[in-house]
């Protein structure tokens, strides 16, 4: 019987860290001819692949005097993507060790995240970013209490940088709520407007979404142009999130171009196939392209369309207007194929995954099957498989058509659907990796079963 890996040790792991850090930024401080200078350390760097690998950052520092050398961008002062705090930009960006200390504390990580099954490495990650953003408090008390804490500025700041959704929160655990607002006002000024916004009534939240969904002000709700131009992103979470109560106002937007795109997304994502909601995605989807300057942005409007319409079902429409000639190849091929990419994933319920109208493409609209292969196959984003799916994904590695067979052999990669799903599917994807006809197919069954 195999022995079970030993427990990772976090107290060690967090001490590994801090010892490095130390051992880079207090040699350079001693060595920094001026006082009173230095304004932050960062980690900086971290590399994390969902269910793959997790690299430490390095560590960054920047002084004041090196800042004034640079020129700062004032549209991004008070957030992390300013010159200020951007670790790449600084003057000393990548202070790495490569000590043996820290090889073996990256290998006990991997060893911790990557030895089990995807709620493993979920959880190892979340402990993870706990010890960064301990070691980042403990370095900055340790600094602020050595012999070269006159180089500090007295409002010296370490934290963890990360770059994505949830920098902003690392950045304030790291931080304090005190520091945090003092250092980066920006952020925190978007978080309190946050805060506002959640507690109006939800019909005044829904107009506020919406605003910013349309870059447009509204004063009446405290809302300001620059603000509904920056929380456009928040504002589709947002309206995803209000469910059918947000179609009717969506749905008026889809006669504008400016708002086409993101509406019919909108509308895809909350899943609800209503009458009215097909009526007005068919009606926007076969109106002509306008010969103007907004054509390339008008065309893109018309494919989401034609993506949403599939994702609530109505794919055999689609083929229909193609058959008949009131709807583009191109468009009815994006469209078509959206179901099985990335977009799936946002949707609220997805439709179960199903090949069937790919499969059908050869009989009723031949010319459709080369401009929808590209869509399906690796390199363009694939949704993510869930347990009660794979039945008809293994049917798909079994499909004459080949983009339908590499579309399966990457789907049935997930690792988060289990043992079961995994006992299942491997005998059908080492068939496909020993016999498929296509090079493709075969090398994409061999990474699944890994």
């Amino acid at each position: 019987m195999a022995k079970a890996a030993p427990a990772m040790d976090w107290q060690a792991f967090e001490q590994t860290l801090l010892d490095d850090a130390l051992a880079l930024v207090v040699p350079a401080l001693q060595a920094h001819p001026l006082r009173g200078d230095v304004y932050a350390v960062a980690l900086a760097g971290i590399y994390r692949e969902h269910d793959g690998p997790i690299h430490l950052p390095s560590v960054a520092m920047n002084s004041e005097a090196a800042l004034a050398e640079a020129q700062e961008d004032p549209d991004s002062e008070g957030t992390l993507c300013s010159l200020r705090w951007n670790p790449a930009e600084w003057c000393w960006p990548d202070m790495a060790s490569g000590s043996a200390a820290m090889a073996a504390a990256e290998a006990a990580l991997a060893a911790e995240a990557q030895g089990g099954d995807v709620a493993q490495w979920e959880a190892a990650d979340r402990r993870c970013i706990d010890a960064l953003v301990v070691v980042c408090q403990r370095l900055r008390d340790a600094l602020c209490a050595s012999p070269v804490a006159d180089r500090l500025t007295p409002g010296f700041a370490v934290l963890l940088h990360e770059d994505s959704d949830e920098g902003i929160a690392i950045a304030l655990r790291c931080l304090g709520e005190e520091a945090f607002a003092r250092l980066l006002p920006g952020h925190a000024a978007d978080l309190a407007e946050e805060a506002r916004v959640a507690a109006l009534p939800e019909a005044e939240r829904l107009r506020y979404h919406l605003a910013c969904l349309a870059h447009q002000p509204a004063p009446e709700l405290g809302l300001t142009r620059e603000q509904a131009q920056r929380h456009g992103a928040a504002a589709q979470r947002a309206l995803r999130a209000f469910g059918p109560a947000a179609i009717p106002a969506l749905l008026p937007l889809l006669a504008r171009t400016e708002t086409q795109c993101e509406a019919a997304r909108l509308l895809g994502e909350i899943g609800a196939a209503t009458p009215e909601v097909l009526a007005a995605l068919r009606t926007h989807v076969l109106q002509a392209v306008p010969r103007s300057s907004q054509r390339h942005l008008a065309q893109a409007g018309r494919n989401i369309c034609a993506g949403a319409l599939a994702h609530l079902g109505d794919s055999a429409w689609l083929l229909e207007q193609a058959q008949a000639g009131t709807l583009g190849d191109e468009c009815v091929a994006q469209g078509l194929s959206s179901p099985y990419g990335a977009f799936r994933d946002r949707v609220v319920d997805p439709r179960p995954l199903d090949y069937r109208p790919i499969e059908s493409l050869p009989a009723v609209r031949p010319a459709l099957l080369p401009l929808v292969e590209p869509w399906l196959r690796p390199g363009r984003g694939t949704c993510t498989l869930r347990l009660h799916e794979v039945g008809e994904a293994l049917r798909g590695l079994q499909s004459s058509l080949t983009a339908v067979r590499q579309h399966a052999a990457m789907v049935l990669g997930e690792r988060a659907l289990g043992a079961e799903a995994g006992a299942r599917s491997v005998p059908v994807l080492a068939q496909a990796a020993a016999h498929d006809s296509d090079e493709t197919v075969r090398y994409l069954a061999v990474l699944a079963m890994g």
